[in-house]
């Protein structure tokens, strides 16, 4: 393609979205499978920066979503096991309830904490999402990066 083309593999079937200055195709292994379409001048801008934020790295935040989902289940187990603990310990030392009481203290402690540690993250995001407004200037600036500062 020209110049201004961008491309993007899907993940549906190895198809490609490509864009060209304004002509838009869908293409697999570089054939296309559809007849082109032709955009205007400003539809062809925006979804090049479209085509852009996609594969920026704030836009694609899988990862630290799936880092943030491993730490909150990891507190959980905890608290979990700490209150089989307990239970067990309770089932063990019938008479005697203190060491089961003290492990059900901690996995409350380690339940809450948990959560308490995941709404201050959340809260420093929403603040940081609150003063950052994205303009268009950033994405064109991001886009015609280096794919090596990337």
């Amino acid at each position: 393609m020209s110049e201004g083309s961008g491309s993007i593999r899907t993940e549906v079937h190895g198809l490609e979205v490509c864009l060209g200055n304004s002509v838009l195709a869908l293409a697999r292994d570089g054939e296309p499978l559809i007849p082109p379409i032709v955009l205007n001048a400003t539809d062809a801008d925006r979804l090049r920066l479209e085509m852009a934020k996609a594969g920026l790295w704030e836009w694609n935040r899988f990862v630290e979503l799936e880092r943030k989902a491993e730490k909150r289940y990891k507190h959980c187990l905890a608290s979990w096991l700490v209150l089989c603990l307990a239970a067990f310990s309770a089932f063990v030392g019938y008479p005697n309830y203190v060491l089961p009481l003290l492990l059900t203290a901690l996995s409350i402690f380690i339940w809450c904490r948990a959560g308490y540690l995941e709404r201050q993250d959340e809260k420093a995001a929403h603040q940081l999402r609150n003063v950052y407004v994205p303009g268009w200037d950033y994405f064109r600036q991001r886009a015609e990066e280096p794919e090596a500062l990337r």
